[in-house]
C-alpha cells in the first residue's frame, strides 16, 4: 500500500490498486468522530451508447438510466433495504448520480466493518426483475416531474439545451418521462455489467477507522470478485460543434421574480493550459476578482439593486469550458449589460494585489475544509472523477501559480459564444435586449 501525504493539509493518504483494476483509497483522520465512505462507478449519464468489448454491436439505452440503476441497487433479493439496515446502527446512507459518476455512501460512528462490508455487498448485487422495475418507473417519473416544476432545476436543464448541440450534457441526468418509461431489466443489467466492474470503480474512505480493517474487508469483498483485469466497453461520443445551440431563450414560468444565466462556451485548447487542475485554480481566482462578494460588480450590482441572488460556476467537457452565470433580479436585461460589460472591462480590474489575496484565501478555505470530514471526502471524490487522480499538493501548487499566467488565461476568454435564458412571470412580457 502507497502512503502519501496532502501537503499543507497533515493529512496522509493510503493508496493501492487490486490485480482487477480496483482503486482503494484511505484517510484516517483520528481526530474525527465519523467515518465517511464512498463507493462509486466512473459511470453517469453521460453513457448511452456503448459496444461491450468482443462485440461488434453497439449498445443503446435510454437517456436517465444511470439514475435509474443507482434507485435499483437500493432493493436486494433478501428484501431488506439498505436505508433499513444503516438504520438499526444510526448510519447515513445516500446515493448520487452525475454526468460522469455514480457513488453510494454510508457515514456513521459505530460498527464500521459490519456497514463497510454491507456498502460493498449490497452494491455488488444487483437484483433486478420486470416487476420491481416497472414499480420503480412510477417513483423516478415522480421525481423527474418534481424536478420540472422547479425553476432552478427548470432553468439550469435549458440552460444546458441551450448551449449543448450533440453533447449529453445536454439531457437532464433522470431522463424525460418517455425515456424513464422504455428502460427494462435487460438495459439496467447491460449497464450494470459492463460498467459496474472493479477497474472502472474505487472506493474511497475518510475519518476515523482502522485502515487494516478497511482493507480486510475490501479484499475479502472485492479483490476476488473477478480477479481478470475486464476490458471496458468502448464509448460512443458524439462530436459538440463550437457553436452554441440557442442564443436566446424566454420561458414564462410559475415565479414572482425572474431568474436567469448568462452562459458563455469556449474551447478549452485555447488557454494553452494541459494540467485541467491548474487551469481550474486560475478560473476560479479570475471570476472571484471579477464577481466574488468583495468585488466592485458586487459593490455596484447591490448599491444598483440588480438582483437578490446571484452567482456563478464553470463547467469542463471534453473539449469545452463553459462560464456560467445565475441571477434572480427583477432588472435582467441591466444585471446581463452589467456582466457583460464586467467581463469586457477584465482587463482594468484585475489586479496583482487582488491575485495574491484570492490566493491565500483559496489557500486558508483549503486548510480550514480539511477539519471537516464530508469537506475532504467530496473533494477528494471530485479529484478522482474530474482529474482522474488525487491531487496531493494543492497549496503548494495555489501557491506557484503567477500572476503573469493569470493575464494570459484572462486573455484568452472567448464571450463571442455565449446563450442567455431568463425564466419570468407568467404575466410578464420580457424580451432580451442584450
Amino acid at each position: 500500500m502507497k502512503k502519501d501525504t496532502l501537503s499543507g493539509l497533515d493529512i496522509d493518504l493510503y493508496s493501492e490498486k487490486f490485480s482487477n483494476g480496483f482503486e482503494v483509497y484511505l484517510v484516517p483522520l483520528k481526530n474525527m468522530k465519523r467515518y465517511y465512505a464512498t463507493y462509486a462507478t466512473k459511470y453517469g449519464s453521460l453513457i448511452t451508447e456503448f459496444c461491450p468489448n468482443g462485440s461488434r454491436k453497439n449498445v443503446k439505452v435510454p437517456n436517465g438510466i444511470a439514475h435509474f440503476l443507482e434507485h435499483k441497487m437500493f432493493e436486494q433479493e433478501s428484501g431488506i433495504d439498505p436505508f433499513s439496515f444503516y438504520s438499526q446502527s444510526g448510519c447515513y446512507v445516500n446515493a448520487s448520480t452525475g454526468f460522469e459518476s455514480t457513488r453510494y455512501i454510508c457515514s456513521g460512528n459505530t460498527k464500521f466493518r459490519e456497514n463497510l462490508d454491507y456498502l460493498l455487498n449490497f452494491v455488488n448485487s444487483p437484483y433486478f426483475t420486470d416487476e420491481n422495475v416497472e414499480k420503480e418507473k412510477g417513483i423516478i417519473i415522480e421525481e423527474v416531474n418534481m424536478y420540472k416544476d422547479m425553476v432552478d432545476s427548470a432553468i439550469d436543464d435549458t440552460t444546458r439545451k441551450c448551449i449543448f448541440q450533440k453533447d449529453h450534457h445536454k439531457y437532464d441526468i433522470g431522463g424525460e418521462v418517455d425515456e424513464v418509461k422504455s428502460i427494462t431489466k435487460e438495459d439496467l443489467y447491460s449497464c450494470y455489467d459492463n460498467f459496474y466492474q472493479p477497474n472502472n470503480m474505487f472506493i474511497l474512505i475518510v475519518g476515523n477507522f482502522s485502515v487494516e480493517t478497511a482493507l480486510d474487508v475490501i479484499r475479502e469483498r472485492v479483490e476476488n470478485r473477478e480477479n481478470k483485469y475486464k476490458v471496458l466497453p468502448k464509448i460512443k461520443k458524439e462530436k459538440e460543434p463550437y457553436a452554441v445551440a440557442k442564443r436566446c431563450e424566454v420561458v414564462k414560468f410559475n415565479i414572482d421574480v425572474s431568474k436567469l444565466t448568462y452562459s458563455f462556451k469556449m474551447k478549452k485548447k485555447d488557454f494553452n493550459i494541459q494540467d485541467d487542475y491548474i487551469l481550474d485554480l486560475y478560473l476560479a481566482i479570475l471570476l472571484k476578482i471579477l464577481f466574488g462578494s468583495t468585488s466592485i460588480f458586487s459593490e455596484k450590482a447591490k448599491m444598483q439593486d440588480l438582483y437578490s441572488e446571484f452567482y456563478y460556476n464553470f463547467d469542463s467537457t471534453d473539449d469545452y469550458l463553459v462560464l456560467n452565470f445565475y441571477g434572480e433580479s427583477k432588472k435582467q436585461n441591466e444585471l446581463l449589460s452589467f456582466i457583460k460589460e464586467t467581463l469586457l472591462d477584465r482587463e482594468n480590474i484585475i489586479n496583482e494585489d487582488d491575485f495574491i489575496r484570492s490566493k491565500k484565501v483559496m489557500i486558508a478555505n483549503k486548510i480550514k475544509a480539511s477539519c471537516y470530514i464530508d469537506a475532504v471526502g467530496d473533494s477528494l471524490y471530485e479529484d478522482l472523477i474530474n482529474y482522474n487522480k488525487i491531487i496531493t499538493n494543492k497549496v503548494d501548487l495555489i501557491r506557484q501559480l503567477k500572476y503573469e499566467d493569470l493575464l494570459k488565461v484572462s486573455n484568452s476568454l472567448d464571450l463571442s459564444n455565449n446563450s442567455i435564458v431568463c425564466y419570468v412571470p407568467k404575466d410578464d412580457n420580457f424580451e432580451i435586449k442584450n
